[in-house]
């Protein structure tokens, strides 16, 4: 996901943990590699206030694009 941020020309994210949860950890007990990356703030998720700004929904966009082309566009022989 890092490189696919720098190579959209967002911002290179920075791997770390959360001191949250999601569901995510299914997946991962599951055997199945996860990554949490995406737009809106953590501290409005799940509340009746949830939102996510529509710039910061934008701006990931194009990184996620670039992650899924990669990762399932079969190389050239």
């Amino acid at each position: 996901m890092a490189d696919a941020a720098e190579a959209a020309g967002a911002v290179r994210p920075v791997a770390g943990g959360a001191p949250y949860g999601s569901d995510l950890r299914l997946y991962a007990a599951a055997g199945v590699p996860t990554l949490q990356y995406g737009p809106g703030d953590v501290r409005l998720a799940h509340s009746r206030r949830e939102s996510v700004d529509l710039g910061e929904l934008v701006m990931v966009r194009r990184p996620l694009c670039v992650l899924a082309v990669r990762r399932l566009t079969t190389p050239a022989p």
